[in-house]
């Protein structure tokens, strides 16, 4: 297995297993316009890898696409749990069916843990899917129960 940092170049492909994972765990209906959907997702990105705001990792296995994951790089004011206030989201994890239970998500989580340590990161944050929950209980991430969100759709 072979990890690699992704770069601008990888839009297509990151939006690829993007859609493929939305579609695999959504239980909401897509839009109605998907092509614009693809369209955003491409532009993050091209963008995001391009400026620094997104980091994602590829991994693949005998020349074979077979998992990806990201973090993004939060910066908030100071708090005692966080006293640089630097924080990293891990997201986008997924494994294509075929290359599950193989260890390779552990191997992207640790590195893109280590990354956001590298940063200067205090805490990494995600939200995990019931699939990834013990791949992220065994690397050490716990359940925080004061989440609130508020939809402004």
């Amino acid at each position: 297995m072979e990890l690699r940092w992704a770069t601008p170049d990888d839009a297509e492909l990151l939006t690829r297993l993007r859609l493929d994972m939305r579609r695999e765990r959504e239980t909401v209906l897509p839009p109605a316009d998907m092509t614009a959907f693809e369209n955003c997702t491409f532009e993050y990105f091209k963008s995001a890898i391009s400026n620094g705001s997104y980091i994602g990792i590829i991994a693949s296995v005998n020349g074979n696409t077979a998992a990806t994951g990201g973090i993004v790089l939060h910066i908030h004011p100071p708090s005692y749990s966080v006293p640089n206030g630097k924080t990293a989201c891990l997201l986008n994890m997924y494994t294509l069916p075929d290359f599950r239970k193989q260890g390779i998500a552990g191997k992207i989580v640790a590195a893109l843990v280590e990354k956001a340590q590298s940063c200067g990161c205090c805490k990494v944050f995600l939200n995990a899917s019931d699939m990834g929950k013990r791949v992220y209980q065994n690397f050490g991430f716990t359940d925080v129960t004061n989440e609130m969100v508020f939809d402004l759709k």
